[in-house]
């Protein structure tokens, strides 16, 4: 009996596999929120073996971030930037002294309490990268 109940039970279910597929697979929106102040250390490969201090204040609205950044070593920058799924990436533009950028990526874990990245800069010292650990207050 072609199209009988069982075969539209099938077709049903290979559907909802398949939109279920298809969502649970998108990672372009957010699926954490990192509103709040991130404190920790970070690196920078023009001062080999010296530990930082840094403080990132955030607000997010859907996946746009924006915030701030201070640390012990005097630097501040403004931050935007976006989310997709657990994944940061983000602009740091200085607005101390030295001025110039830093793009980072960061893996945001612990129900959205760690960032864990990298960033390439370039500023007044040139251009540098290094690495940091966050952890939400």
């Amino acid at each position: 009996m072609a199209g009988g109940p069982m075969m539209r039970r099938l077709a049903f279910s290979t559907v909802v596999a398949v939109s279920l597929v298809a969502c649970g697979g998108d990672s372009t929106g957010p699926t954490v929120n990192i509103t709040g102040t991130f404190i920790g250390d970070y690196t920078a490969t023009v001062d080999p073996g010296v530990i930082y201090q840094g403080v990132l204040q955030l607000t997010q609205n859907g996946s746009n971030v924006t915030g701030t950044l201070t640390t012990n070593a005097g630097r501040s920058a403004n931050v935007s930037g976006s989310i997709a799924g657990s994944r940061l990436t983000a602009t740091f533009t200085f607005t101390d002294g030295c001025t110039g950028s830093a793009s980072t990526t960061a893996d945001v874990t612990n129900n959205a309490t760690r960032l864990t990245g990298n960033y390439t800069a370039n500023d007044c010292v040139g251009s540098y990268t290094g690495g940091y650990l966050l952890i939400k207050q």
